[in-house]
């Protein structure tokens, strides 16, 4: 059996990796378990259903780590009783190596795809740009905004990034959100980086009647997001490919189990949705609920 432990159960971006594990085991004839926490914040509990598998002797886990720092443990526990851990979307703040690989979304591509949307909207009176969602012990979430101001600032060195943490309460989200506007009234564009935020963004912009003059950019996809951005209230969405990363992950852990697998970093590029592309195959593979061929 494969433990496949997304970051929460709660978000549909984690759908497609449900589905394609499912798929991919089936077709192996393998069994999958799938569990996680209902909020991202909720670390106790993803702690726990490591511990569970571990103990339960699972032939791999693969992982999508709610902390960078605190899931090193529970993933040295399992390599120790030789279960190969695949580490999926962000990084732990420790290397791959032996039993660990990391199979990651292009989070630096995110925030370069993110800076090119924006970059040709922004003037002299209109410079100001907010990123929701900067949540340190996603390690992913650093290298989006990273990537993100260094572009933008190459561009356009005047440029001024309004940073906000991620708040996994929808409620305070939106009220963040509400009162970075009051505060920000001249901004050019919002990028969030994750769902939580984009929806409070979205909710708020739309509320506010705004969404014709605040550009919203979301870097993780949900079937609500996508409609907004199909109907044209949202810019765009970056979105992760979290099929491939499963298929990755699996694909390694049998190889792993086999003794023929090393050890490395696998980046997939995340990909941009917009109302022009929404309905090609190719985004449509990446949006899919349903899983992609084995």
């Amino acid at each position: 059996m494969i433990a496949v432990i997304p970051e929460t159960t709660a978000q549909e971006v984690w759908e497609t990796a449900h589905a394609q594990a499912a798929r991919i085991a089936g077709s192996w004839g393998w069994a999958t378990f799938w569990n996680g926490p209902s909020r991202e914040d909720d670390l106790l509990r993803q702690i726990q259903i490591i511990d569970r598998q571990v103990a339960n002797g699972v032939a791999g886990i693969i992982l999508a780590p709610d902390h960078a720092v605190a899931l090193i443990s529970p993933v040295r526990a399992a390599v120790a009783k030789n279960i190969p851990v695949a580490i999926i979307d962000t990084p732990l703040a420790a290397p791959p190596k032996g039993d660990v690989l990391f199979v990651l979304n292009d989070n630096a591509a995110t925030g370069r795809l993110a800076a090119s949307r924006i970059a040709p909207h922004l003037d002299a009176k209109h410079e100001e740009v907010a990123v929701l969602g900067v949540y340190p012990n996603f390690l992913g979430s650093l290298a989006m905004d990273d990537a993100l101001r260094t572009a933008l600032q190459s561009q356009h060195p005047k440029v001024r990034l309004v940073e906000q943490r991620s708040i996994f309460g929808p409620p305070e989200a939106d009220d963040a959100v509400r009162q970075l506007l009051e505060e920000h009234p001249s901004l050019a564009a919002i990028v969030a980086l994750n769902v939580t935020q984009t929806r409070a963004a979205y909710s708020v912009l739309a509320r506010s009647h705004l969404t014709d003059k605040v550009i919203l950019i979301g870097c993780e996809q949900d079937f609500d997001v996508v409609y907004h951005v199909r109907t044209g209230e949202m810019d765009s969405v970056i979105a992760k490919d979290t099929g491939s990363m499963v298929r990755l992950a699996m694909q390694w852990i049998r190889s792993r189990r086999e003794g023929t697998a090393a050890t490395s970093t696998i980046l997939v590029a995340p990909t941009l949705v917009t109302i022009d592309n929404v309905d090609s195959p190719d985004v449509q593979r990446v949006l899919a609920v349903t899983g992609g061929t084995p």
